[in-house]
């Protein structure tokens, strides 16, 4: 059965086997408001403004202008295109973002043979650098959301202002370091059509075409308002004003809807199988900690593992790498996260644990099917059906970044979260 599925009957499981405290109507009143988070909200309204961002053509002018600048510097390009998909996911989310640029890179990749090391390097760094830009925002990936939501319940909260201030500078060094890494991986990895036609410096990035549509007052309006509601996300006074970046959230989607900004149709096209996954992750942590099932796991975790916070959180990330390594990084985070909430509040450091726990659910890259930017990139083909990527590219390149980024994690993000969260 599909995740969502699943997901969905976690809550009448829950009620049926009377793992929660009070009667079936309390139980379920409980279970379905662990259900329908505040969170969900903010990744409804990251939909609306993915769709403004379309509407408006925002990737397409980016990486426009980033070929106008840097067309005769293939490696240029490609930190470029790196960073811009860093930014998109952390706009848009890591879901949405790949999707939109692999749709804007076809052109450039249609004209280069599938052996071409290039075209594997641009396709792994698109991919490794949207995983990286799902750790950008608390909306940015669903592990972040199903994090941010099961610390919430146990009622605890980071605020969008200090998560940015460690999430930028952290992933703007990860992003660098993977590209200087896909260098070292795939620079002497020719193709026979490359040697013949002499070095990597020969490559020209060929103009990114797209049907350009003028960009009218309402289009700027919009994204005005897209923008405005993003920088109220951030700055946490603003946002008290609402009551809150979910009501913030809840009235800029009601504006969008009422002005036109979205239509219906766009409306009903969104993900809504994925706010479900979410919301069904968040019954389980809530079954799962009334029926002492997490408790009894705590405890056995404890017995195994340090004392000590910071080795602690450094264990932590270790089995949470290990585990997104071979599953999917939302199914990880959403069965995990109450283990580490409830280690880290016995420890504490219940904020830190959850926010460094919630980056280290994005770090695994090492094989294709785990998160949803390395599925993307493994299936993009030429037009004859052949794929640049296969496994192989991804565990050459892929198990090293993770290794990277694991050791970046513990030393550089560990230091700048202690100093902020």
């Amino acid at each position: 059965a599909p995740f969502e599925a699943t997901a969905l009957f976690v809550p009448p499981l829950a009620v049926v086997l009377n793992v929660l405290e009070g009667t079936p109507q309390q139980q379920a009143k409980k279970i379905l408001a662990g259900v329908f988070t505040n969170s969900l909200y903010l990744v409804l309204c990251g939909f609306c403004i993915s769709s403004i961002f379309t509407r408006c053509q925002l990737e397409c002018r980016t990486a426009a202008l980033l070929q106008r600048t840097f067309g005769d510097r293939p490696f240029a390009f490609m930190l470029a295109i790196m960073f811009l998909g860093l930014g998109l996911s952390s706009l848009l989310s890591n879901v949405t973002a790949p999707l939109l640029l692999i749709e804007v890179l076809r052109p450039l990749l249609k004209d280069m043979p599938t052996d071409s090391r290039y075209a594997r390097a641009l396709l792994l760094g698109l991919a490794f650098s949207c995983n990286i830009g799902g750790m950008m925002t608390p909306i940015s990936s669903p592990q972040n959301v199903a994090a941010m939501a099961i610390l919430r319940q146990s009622g605890g909260y980071i605020t969008w202002g200090r998560w940015l201030a460690v999430s930028i500078p952290f992933c703007s060094v990860a992003v660098f370091v993977g590209w200087l890494l896909l260098m070292v991986v795939h620079h002497f990895d020719a193709s026979q059509d490359e040697r013949e036609r002499g070095s990597s410096s020969s490559i020209k990035i060929p103009a990114v075409i797209y049907d350009h549509e003028e960009l009218t007052s309402g289009k700027i309006a919009s994204l005005v308002a897209a923008s405005a509601t993003l920088c109220s996300f951030a700055c946490q006074p603003v946002a008290s004003i609402f009551g809150g970046t979910s009501m913030v959230a809840v009235l800029f989607v009601s504006v969008a809807l009422g002005t036109g900004m979205i239509t219906r149709q766009t409306f009903n096209s969104y993900s809504w199988h994925l706010l479900f996954l979410i919301g069904g992750g968040g019954a389980l942590g809530l079954a799962v900690s009334g029926s002492g099932l997490l408790q009894i796991m705590t405890q056995a975790a404890q017995a195994r593992l340090s004392a000590d916070p910071t080795l602690l959180i450094v264990e932590l990330v270790l089995v949470l790498v290990a585990a997104t390594t071979f599953v999917s990084h939302t199914v990880a985070a959403l069965v995990l996260m109450p283990l580490v909430v409830q280690l880290g509040a016995s420890a504490g450091v219940r904020d830190l644990a959850v926010f460094v726990c919630g980056l280290a659910c994005s770090v695994a890259c090492a094989l294709p099917m785990t998160s949803f930017p390395n599925v993307n990139s493994l299936m993009a083909v030429d037009d004859q059906g052949k794929p640049w990527l296969a496994m192989r590219h991804f565990l050459r390149a892929g198990a090293p970044m993770t290794l990277v980024m694991t050791v970046l994690l513990v030393t550089l993000g560990f230091s700048l979260s202690s100093l902020v969260i």
